[in-house]
């Protein structure tokens, strides 16, 4: 869920604090209404480039991202609209590799805002609808989009997308996706257009016969990895990711390498060509290379050094990413012991996430994000009592601590980390608080 991770502050130009400040964080009231009218009202920005629209539950930040970096080595303008952001929300809107000029963000917002008080648009659909005009003001050829939650009534559902792409499906959101595989699966099919081509990673029977049907009853093609394309020999190193990719348009195959660490980022960058060659007539292995080469995007196992210690800081904020992100520490086996400073929204399932952080953890902290929604954030009385049932204080002297205070507890994971590994993960907001600490010192 995009509840936009805080509010909009004085690091962002007067006009958007303007548009975005006070705006309704919920994604409860879907639809594109909202959104059809301001665009709309604006002369439809978002039917003046063409467009690659993603959706999933995890991996579309990765996916948009590599993807925009191969149609910018391409030589196409493109813009990036990715959610949620870090510590600022202009890490949203990117254009040709960069980020949109902040007196462009200004000159839009102050477009805008008329048409979202008369909508009373959410903070994701005014966010949405800024990221389309940026992009058309600009004259983008074209536009790479994740969806905020689900698909179907997302807000970016308003795109007519050249290809449509669907990365990892987990279970997520049940209040609002529906509460197993298949109903996700099928919220997330929903931005599936007729006549255009859908891309998927590998999927379990059940979930491929969900895009299946969509497909035949829409017309529209449908490709897959380890079926249209595959993936090989991949290598997880401490700086980046290498791998083989092979289809019918590269049919020798490619060797590339990606700054995304982890094996599931081999992945994704490969879900992101596939989606390219279904929709670039002639994509160059040259561009394919750079674009993937040179994808960035913070929060995915981002490894920092402060003061001769290292932290790895990743947003994963459910069991599927975790594990991800577990799978990816074993490989990388960076330096013990292992601190994790650990907060997680209280509708994801934290029990089991942190059981599985505590049985790779050399110590153990449980913390607030301060930036978390009041309504979201997780309750660490809760979280403390069963923690002392659930998980021993020490587990052969490795200690489990809850320490409310994220300064705090960042300052207790340098006294145990030692010349260790310190991780920080839960959710964006979490990595994101943490990262704006170290701006601030």
């Amino acid at each position: 869920m995009d509840a936009g991770r805080r509010e909009p502050d004085a690091t962002t130009s007067s006009a958007l604090v303007r548009l975005l400040a006070g705006r309704p964080l919920t994604t409860a009231r879907w639809g594109v209404d909202r959104i059809e009218a301001m665009l709309v009202g604006l002369g439809r920005p978002d039917r003046t480039f063409d467009s690659l629209h993603i959706a999933g539950t995890n991996g579309k930040g990765s996916t948009a991202t590599v993807a925009a970096s191969v149609l910018t080595a391409s030589g196409c303008r493109t813009g990036l609209y990715t959610s949620p952001h870090l510590m600022n929300v202009r890490e949203r809107f990117h254009a040709d590799g960069a980020p949109v000029p902040d007196e462009l963000l200004d000159e839009c917002a102050d477009q805008l805002l008329p048409f979202a008080e008369q909508t009373g648009a959410t903070f994701f659909e005014a966010t949405t609808a800024l990221a389309f005009l940026c992009f058309a003001e600009l004259e983008l050829e074209w536009a790479v989009v994740e969806t905020g939650l689900g698909g179907r009534l997302d807000a970016t559902n308003v795109l007519q997308p050249i290809v449509c792409g669907i990365t990892q499906i987990d279970i997520e959101h049940t209040d609002f996706l529906g509460q197993t595989l298949g109903e996700i699966a099928t919220e997330k099919a929903g931005i599936m257009k007729p006549g255009v081509p859908t891309i998927t990673p590998a999927l379990s029977h059940d979930l491929r016969r969900i895009f299946e049907q969509q497909a035949l009853l829409l017309s529209a093609p449908l490709f897959s990895l380890g079926q249209h394309a595959h993936v090989e020999q991949v290598t997880v190193l401490p700086d980046a990711t290498s791998f083989r990719y092979r289809s019918s348009v590269f049919d020798a195959g490619l060797s590339l390498s990606t700054a995304l660490i982890g094996r599931h980022q081999a992945t994704n960058a490969a879900l992101a060509v596939l989606m390219l060659e279904q929709a670039v007539e002639g994509l160059e292995a040259d561009s394919v290379t750079t674009g993937v080469g040179t994808a960035r995007l913070a929060g995915r196992v981002q490894r920092v050094e402060v003061d001769g210690r290292e932290w790895i800081l990743d947003i994963a904020h459910n069991p599927a990413g975790l594990e991800a992100l577990l799978v990816t520490l074993r490989d990388l086996s960076p330096p013990v012991p292992w601190t994790f400073v650990v907060a997680i929204l209280h509708d994801k399932p934290w029990q089991r996430m942190v059981q599985k952080i505590a049985a790779a953890a050399d110590a153990l902290i449980l913390t607030a994000a301060p930036s978390a929604p009041a309504d979201r954030g997780w309750n660490l009385d809760q979280v403390g009592d069963w923690v002392r049932h659930a998980i021993p204080a020490t587990r052969g002297g490795r200690p489990v601590e809850v320490e409310a205070n994220l300064d705090r507890a960042v300052e207790r994971a340098c006294e145990l980390s030692d010349e260790g590994t310190v991780i920080v993960t839960g959710s964006a907001h979490t990595v994101g608080d943490v990262l704006c600490r170290f701006e601030d010192e």
